[in-house]
């Protein structure tokens, strides 16, 4: 039986205390703020379980870090929300939980002030509130920008706090940096996969400066202070690689869909889930991908941004693309794209496969999928019995990170690409490695021109940088954060890239009814009411399409449903009228 460590990745639980020292305590329905409880390591250990809650992993479907963004030319959604909100929430929002949450960080220290701690302790449990305090601000700026940096306990009643102004964003996020760097520095070493430690904090600073400086470059045009972010993030990116406690291995579908995720040598964090007679703790990612729910399929612009077996992309390598069928589409590719996706079926809800699963686009999704839970048909393949283990922090993304850095300083050499991007390509891709040349790429001698989907004026090393993330990290919930901070919106505009949520050819849905129709297809294949399928044009009948370069192509969309991203607007979300209300003086973001 899988061991869970019930202080770490499990949500916080309560702690018992001695019968002598409670019966001299205050009724703890009110939460315990006297110096008996803020006596030791046990006070803050048991305070600081409750930020497990923030390593986001797998959960119910597109409740979890993991295949969740809302939107996304990876996968193409379901009709409830393709459309960008054009009135402003009247609730609180993220702004009000994000700042509930820091303060709820920063008590803690306050009270640790008064404790008697050793040294290493004090370090430890500060690094940890600083960590969390920090992803809480990061949180507030990718949603709004500019806000309000709260570094100590705030009385919520106090009028001074309800009414300060905004501050810029980049002071901001160097105050995250800056606590994100002391939790790196003072915490404890990593011991195990499922408790936080100092690596995490690294990963977590590289992750949050190369936003930052991404966006002072791309919509700041603030090169001096977009350098100073890249390098904070090279650097901390460079302080995992040298540690050298993670490496990457050869299987990358293992990373998702593994009952047990200890000794995974990619593994700086995983969350243990189990579902049996002892420990009841699930989720339903899996469940939900084999069920009959339609689920999000992947993208024809997804399916294409991935490199030909021969390591160049499909605009440059000779192999061309091909998919009028699904077999064509996926095979002689980089390997990551099979193991993402089934490329024997075409599943849609009009022509729905076994227990009536099907995809928005037919391209189906099955990064998540344990192949042994579903053939040999275990109770815990259904949602939410789902007991894979889930990534929580990956070394695939801190490689991803320093290569990125790298790239856009200016700086990558060839030793850069072989420690970082070319690690994945060959191990977890199958496919050669890239030769970096300043600001030009190739492979095996062939240079790789500039992709024709490339209209946002990056040059050939930045953009296949931003291909291999792509293509590493695809539905792992990094996607929108990606397109925002790169300023690459238009990609998200269905009129600018319809190729961003349509999926398989209307040749391939042939190419697939023929096949089928040779065997005992009616047995497997039905609408959604259970009716078997009798002819094409039923099919056809009943699914969305979207011309594109004279070829039809399923699409996850109905007619009508068209979104437009708005580059006034729509990379920054409005501050909810439930916040600007209580404060005027914080404004309003562009546009709205």
């Amino acid at each position: 039986m899988k061991k869970i460590l019930i202080a770490a990745m499990v949500f916080a639980t309560a702690a018992l205390v001695g019968c002598e020292k409670f019966l001299t305590e205050e009724p703890q329905s009110a939460f315990p703020d006297g110096p008996s409880f803020w006596s030791g390591e046990t006070a803050l250990q048991m305070e600081t379980n409750y930020f497990y809650t923030a390593f986001s992993s797998y959960g119910a479907a597109h409740s979890g870090r993991y295949y969740a963004d809302s939107k996304s030319d990876d996968y193409g959604q379901d009709n409830n929300n393709p459309e960008y909100a054009v009135t402003i929430s009247s609730g609180t929002g993220i702004w009000a939980s994000s700042y509930q949450e820091a303060r709820r960080a920063n008590i803690i220290l306050a009270r640790m002030a008064d404790m008697e701690l050793s040294d290493e302790v004090r370090k430890h449990y500060e690094g940890f509130c600083r960590f969390y305090r920090a992803i809480q601000h990061f949180d507030v700026v990718r949603a709004y920008g500019d806000c309000v940096w709260q570094d100590h306990e705030v009385d919520m009643n106090n009028e001074a706090w309800h009414s300060q102004a905004r501050t810029d964003r980049a002071e901001i996020m160097r105050k995250v940096c800056e606590d994100l760097k002391f939790a790196a520095e003072n915490s404890r070493d990593y011991k195990n996969g499922n408790t936080y430690h100092k690596y995490a904090a690294y990963l977590m600073l590289s992750r949050a400066a190369l936003y930052e400086g991404a966006w002072q470059k791309y919509h700041k045009n603030n090169t001096q202070v977009a350098n100073e972010f890249f390098t904070i993030a090279k650097n901390a990116a460079d302080a995992i690689i040298n540690s050298g406690k993670w490496s990457i291995h050869e299987n990358y579908a293992a990373n998702y869909n593994s009952k047990d995720l200890k000794g995974n040598s990619e593994m700086l964090m995983f969350k243990v889930f189990q579902y049996d007679a002892d420990v009841k703790l699930g989720h339903g990612l899996h469940g939900y991908s084999t069920s009959s729910t339609p689920t999000w399929g992947i993208t024809k612009d997804a399916v294409e941004s991935y490199c030909n077996a021969d390591g160049l992309p499909i605009h440059v390598s000779e192999a061309g693309f091909d998919d009028s069928t699904v077999k064509s589409a996926i095979a002689g590719r980089d390997a990551r794209l099979a193991s993402n996706v089934n490329d024997s079926l075409v599943m849609l809800d009009t022509y729905a496969w076994r227990s009536g699963i099907n995809s928005t686009t037919g391209y189906w999704l099955t990064k998540f999928v344990n192949w042994s839970d579903y053939i040999n048909a275990s109770s815990n393949n259904l949602a939410p019995y789902n007991d894979t283990d889930g990534p929580v922090y990956m070394y695939s993304e801190v490689l991803l990170n320093y290569a990125e850095a790298c790239a856009e300083l200016g700086t990558m050499t060839q030793a850069d690409a072989d420690k970082s991007i070319n690690e994945l390509r060959v191990k977890h891709g199958k496919i050669p490695a890239l030769t970096v040349s300043g600001t030009s790429v190739s492979v095996n001698g062939t240079a790789i021109t500039k992709d024709p989907k490339n209209i946002y004026g990056v040059n050939e090393l930045i953009w296949e940088v931003r291909r291999e993330r792509r293509c590493e990290l695809i539905c792992d919930g990094f996607r929108n954060d990606d397109l925002m901070r790169w300023k690459m919106g238009a990609q998200l505009d269905f009129s600018k890239n319809p190729s961003g949520h349509v999926g398989v050819s209307e040749a391939a849905v042939q190419a697939y009814y023929d096949y089928t129709n040779e065997y005992d297809w009616q047995n497997l294949h039905h609408d959604a009411e259970g009716k078997n399928i009798t002819t094409m044009e039923e099919i056809k009948a009943k699914e969305y399409w979207t011309e594109i370069d004279g070829k039809n192509y399923v699409s996850a969309f109905a007619p009508g449903r068209n979104r437009v991203f708005d580059e006034t607007k729509n990379y920054l979300d409005p501050l909810p009228s439930g916040i600007t209300i209580i404060n005027p003086n914080l404004g309003q973001n562009p546009g709205w």
